[in-house]
């Protein structure tokens, strides 16, 4: 083992507080092909291209600049040594590259700092031919209900299925796309409305990934039911690839200290196929990758873990860059025993004692970029911009290479060489043997506009079909070799997995979670699991109801909600045998809805609210039943979403009383993904959608007092892909206005959201009457 100088952290949560419900299905795995980059770190999930005939050096240089628009960019492109073709659309994350077609999830290029470009400054999914650079497709979206800033829009990097060619992108406000090859969007799920994800801040988002017929993404998130909170948990939600039916959800790990962007990988450990990831609390944590049921666990840091893991054999090495669990080192680089069990966070620094850490490397800050295995040696960049090599059996290290000042992207090995990104925009091709490593070239791009110095490089490199993609803050750039055969050897295999066993040790429910409008049903299926996580059999099982869901009921396999007469919610289980599999439901009537809170006694709240519990509390202020908002001791600023997200053409209308002598909250609804806020504490009236930017925003001044109750009324108009905001408030013992208080455009309009209520929580304000009717 090896130690470096160490310092003190927090003291931390208890390792494995796991949860698990909810199912999958074991199908047809697709065909993994050396030509196709359809995970950010490639075909085996780990940085490594089988590829030959790459280029080892590349030049850039030439092209024209001018300003369109507005905007720097280069008229004639830039061209030079093995550069195939350069596209002037950037981002952050990966590129991944699936059937010849290069996918990115970024910003669009407008700054929403600009007055006159804010409008405009928005998200996109580009599609470009990867052998020309012709951009095939867009869909350009707002950011909405998220605090993360423009430049940080586009933080994960796309999926692709190579079974299907769908492809799919996890947006910095919790959008789950799922796009067709030529850009059709097949299937969404507004993650924030429905399963209450917390966007947290500085753009941290997690990939998602394809494994048989799941797609896996994790995310921090506050929800209902079982799930409610108070706290945020860690969760991994597996969806169905083709229609993102909910199949499974697992929460390993407990309380997250922050937010994190780790993507989990699976591979075969031990004859198990598992899933491994990166936890926000700290922790590795492998689950069964086709059920989420937690294996082991491994604590090793006092912060959330952002660097991916990589796995060879059974010995799974994990990096981060914060305060370590047991010592006073900052920052590690740990070889885990992945073939064990249960907790395996080494009790103390001493052998015999140690549970599943084979080797570690203390105080080397190696944060952000995942680290890369390759013939023994195991490659970690660093915070600072080092290329580390350890031998990966025993941790000794063997160089170092001086790549620059920050280390983000990750690396990729392809061809014998390790193509390396560093964030000052830097872009290395270095050949490594055991013992040292030699640069075979290092380019330094300029930003586009001159005035910016140089370019800045967050994402990974990307290895198809003889063509190396480098995607920068400002370019992507594709590199080739000219006329060079392409030419690959053959991606190995998963290591072969145990035999089903005959007898099921899990059951599951599928799909576990829905949310329903009265009249429309759902057939479920029972699933079954060995102790190993195969799947055996799909049983006839007819699901019973264990609580909430008054109307609901089944018919065999069938929920009916017909018998519905208010919103509902609540769960189910199905019995094989000795097994049970539940599964969840919310359940909606026609508008209108309304609450006055007379029934709610304790801390219970309506319960198809989603992230209402605790955020308000049941309380009485004159006589009057009401739901009271507390200053909370972090995150003051709160959204509770009311029901689908597919709704549109309504009105929410809601009573608000501000209470506070030095200071009142903000609070407002939320309209289709606007919002109308009374800003108490500084006197204004708003419509917004983006607080960062107030892309769309419009604000007049407004007095407030404490201790009146105000009606807050707000609908969304839209035609012709715009949408018209408006927004009433007065005084509740008055009579309603006949005009609208504050009205607000925007050409791109959010056709559809979740009715909601919004806090920012800077003292006690109490909420009444809310209701939501058409329009």
């Amino acid at each position: 083992m090896m130690f470096r100088s160490q310092r003190l952290g927090r003291p931390r949560t208890p390792l494995l507080a796991a949860w698990l419900v909810g199912a999958t299905v074991l199908t047809h795995v697709a065909d993994v092909t050396a030509g196709d980059w359809a995970h950010w770190r490639g075909p085996e999930q780990n940085g490594i291209s089988r590829e030959k005939n790459l280029p080892e050096t590349f030049t850039l240089a030439g092209g024209k600049r001018e300003e369109v628009d507005g905007r720097i960019t280069f008229t004639m492109p830039e061209t030079g040594t093995n550069v195939e073709w350069v596209s002037y659309i950037g981002g952050r994350a990966t590129p991944i590259v699936l059937n010849d077609k290069v996918y990115l999830n970024c910003k669009t290029w407008q700054n929403a700092a600009a007055p006159r470009q804010k409008l405009d400054a928005r998200q996109q999914v580009v599609c470009w031919d990867a052998k020309t650079g012709e951009v095939l497709w867009k869909d350009v979206f707002n950011v909405a209900q998220s605090d993360i800033p423009h430049p940080r829009v586009g933080w994960a990097a796309p999926v692709g299925d190579p079974e299907t060619g769908n492809v799919y992108v996890h947006t910095v406000d919790s959008q789950l796309k799922c796009y067709s090859g030529d850009g059709k969007l097949l299937w969404n799920h507004d993650m924030t409305a429905e399963y209450g994800t917390v966007t947290g801040y500085g753009g941290r988002t997690q990939t998602p990934i394809i494994d048989e017929d799941r797609l896996i993404v994790s995310f921090l998130a506050v929800n209902w039911g079982d799930t409610k909170g108070p706290a945020p948990k860690h969760f991994y939600y597996a969806f169905d690839k083709n229609d993102g039916k909910l199949l499974w959800v697992s929460a390993p790990g407990g309380k997250p200290e922050d937010t994190n962007y780790s993507c989990p990988i699976v591979t075969v450990v031990d004859g198990q196929r598992l899933l491994i990831g990166g936890n926000a609390d700290g922790g590795v944590y492998a689950m069964q990758a086709r059920t989420g049921k937690p294996v082991w666990g491994f604590r090793m840091s006092r912060r959330g873990l952002n660097a991916s893991v990589v796995v060879d054999g059974g010995t799974v090495f994990a990096t981060h860059g914060e305060d370590n669990l047991n010592t006073n080192a900052f920052g590690r680089v740990t070889a885990i025993d992945g073939t064990m069990t249960g907790d395996l966070t080494p009790d103390a620094v001493v052998p015999g004692k140690n549970k599943g850490q084979i080797w570690r490397v203390d105080n080397l800050k190696a944060g952000y970029a995942s680290p890369l295995v390759k013939d023994g040696i195991l490659y970690v960049v660093d915070d600072g911009g080092n290329l580390n090599a350890y031998d990966s059996e025993t941790g000794k290290f063997l160089w170092f290479y001086d790549a620059g000042t920050v280390g983000k992207g990750s690396p990729v090995w392809a061809d014998g060489k390790i193509y390396l990104m560093e964030v000052s925009g830097n872009v290395h091709i270095v050949k490594p043997t055991r013992e040292g490593c030699e640069q075979l070239c290092r380019v330094e791009l300029p930003a586009v506009d001159p005035s910016a110095g140089t370019d800045e490089i967050y994402a990974s490199p990307a290895v198809s079909n003889g063509r190396v993609f480098l995607c920068t803050r400002d370019r992507m750039i594709c590199l080739k070799v000219p006329d060079a055969e392409v030419e690959s050897d053959p991606v190995p295999p998963l290591p072969e997995e145990k035999a089903a066993e005959k007898d099921a040790a899990l059951a599951q429910l599928v799909p576990y979670e829905v949310t329903l409008k009265k009249g429309e049903t759902v057939d479920y299926e029972v699933r079954t699991f060995d102790a190993n996580g195969r799947m055996l059999a799909s049983v006839a099982a007819a699901p019973e109801i264990v609580d909430g869901l008054e109307g609901v009921a089944f018919e065999g396999a069938t929920l009916k909600t017909d018998g519905i007469e208010k919103a509902v919610a609540g769960k189910f289980v199905a019995k094989v045998g000795d097994l049970e599999a539940t599964g969840r439901a919310r359940v909606f009537p026609p508008l209108p809805w309304s609450w006055d809170f007379a029934e709610f006694k304790g801390i219970a709240v309506p319960p198809t609210w989603v992230r209402g519990h605790i955020k308000v509390k049941p309380a009485v202020l004159e006589d009057e039943p009401v739901m009271k908002n507390t200053e909370p001791p972090s995150r003051p600023s709160i959204y509770i979403w009311l029901g689908p997200t597919d709704m549109k053409d309504y009105v929410i209308q809601a009573d608000f009383r501000f209470e506070g002598k030095r200071k009142l909250s903000y609070a407002g609804i939320t309209n289709q993904r606007y919002n109308f806020i009374a800003k108490a504490n500084t006197n204004k009236l708003q419509i917004q959608s983006w607080a960062p930017h107030l892309r769309m925003a419009e604000t007049k001044s407004m007095r407030f007092k404490d201790g009146i109750w105000y009606t807050m009324k707000f609908q969304v108009d839209v035609a012709n892909g715009a949408a018209v905001c408006k927004g009433k408030i007065w005084e509740r013992e008055k009579a309603e206005p006949d005009d609208w208080s504050l009205v607000a455009e925007d050409p791109h309009a959010n056709e559809a959201g979740s009715p909601g209520l919004y806090f920012y929580s800077l003292s006690d304000t109490y909420v009444d009457n809310v209701s939501v009717k058409g329009k």
